[in-house]
């Protein structure tokens, strides 16, 4: 790496003073400190670090500098959503895309060539000739996944997460306002947008909501790819159900089914066979309550309530509407 920061120093110098650049001393000195970091920062990071060698250069100049670095390419400038400018060191014939935690801000470089391979088959499938590009994908890495509580408050999601409406910590008036809406618990949402004036724009279903903070912290919500996992588990996953089943927890009121599988915990599981929830059993979808938590049923002639969240371990296949 110190023979690669050697030629790029030099060739800072040749080009630097072969275009007449003013305060080259200077210019130097921030791509020397730039150099030095090697991984993506901000204006005020490589003043901070400025600062430490002893120098105190004005952040008009530093600016200045790196735009040059990056005309002269020497460095390129990213800027990720809702993030401050960043820069990093642009390594001549090397290309890179980015993985960007939403959560913690960490920023992960990865290139894959069959990735590389297959944009540049779209554009010809395209007739386009690609010059450049960049991939940006955003998400949550593995120790923020590791940290995230199971269950959180709608205003602390971000953007493009998709989650399951768990419970309203909320007075009556505040979850009749929340129904009136047409949120209900269970309902699978996505964020759209977070931050703005402490707003949340949710979608629910083909439906946009707009909700202020307050609303939004009496919301909880668990990532919809948890339960994913939970439900499949390879410890609990149901072996022999065709892909026309579904949980318990996606039928709706009026629907018929055949239980397929009984899934869950060993106690939750236990449970919901000491109740009579067998496979093969069929079973009924009565009712959701007005907060579509809990779910009302009828199964061998016995009419049970359950959490919709214990729901969703039972599956039930040739689902179909009865009338009753």
């Amino acid at each position: 790496m110190n023979n690669t920061h050697e030629q790029e120093k030099k060739q800072f110098k040749r080009l630097f003073q072969q275009q007449g650049i003013e305060r080259f001393d200077l210019r130097f000195q921030v791509l020397e400190t730039f150099l030095n970091i090697e991984h993506h920062v901000t204006i005020k990071e490589i003043l901070s670090r400025l600062r430490q060698d002893g120098l105190k250069l004005d952040e008009g100049l530093v600016l200045s500098s790196m735009e040059l670095l990056c005309r002269f390419g020497f460095a390129s400038k990213i800027e990720f959503d809702d993030k401050e400018t960043q820069y990093e060191h642009r390594h001549l014939g090397l290309h890179h895309d980015h993985m960007v935690c939403t959560k913690c801000g960490k920023i992960l470089e990865f290139k894959d060539e069959a990735i590389e391979k297959l944009q540049l088959k779209l554009a010809a499938a395209y007739g386009f000739h690609m010059l450049q590009h960049k991939m940006e994908i955003y998400g949550i890495c593995s120790k923020c996944m590791e940290r995230r509580t199971a269950i959180v408050s709608l205003h602390k999601a971000k953007q493009g997460e998709k989650l399951i409406v768990k419970e309203f910590e909320a007075g009556k008036n505040m979850q009749l306002r929340i129904s009136s809406m047409g949120l209900k618990i269970g309902d699978l949402i996505e964020i759209v947008s977070a931050g703005f004036g402490g707003q949340v724009v949710i979608a629910a279903g083909e439906n946009r909501l707009v909700l202020g903070k307050g609303m939004a912290e009496k919301i909880r919500v668990q990532p919809y790819d948890q339960i994913k996992t939970q439900a499949c588990d390879s410890s609990q996953k149901p072996r022999n159900i065709s892909q026309s089943s579904m949980m318990l927890s996606q039928m709706k009121a009026g629907q018929e089914g055949i239980i397929r599988k009984v899934a869950g915990k060993s106690n939750l599981r236990r449970r919901l066979l000491e109740m009579g929830i067998n496979r093969g059993s069929v079973i009924y979808v009565e009712k959701y309550a007005p907060l579509r938590d809990p779910v009302e049923f009828v199964i061998k002639g016995y009419h049970i309530s359950l959490r919709v969240e214990e729901a969703a371990n039972i599956f039930v296949g040739n689902v179909k509407f009865k009338k009753r």
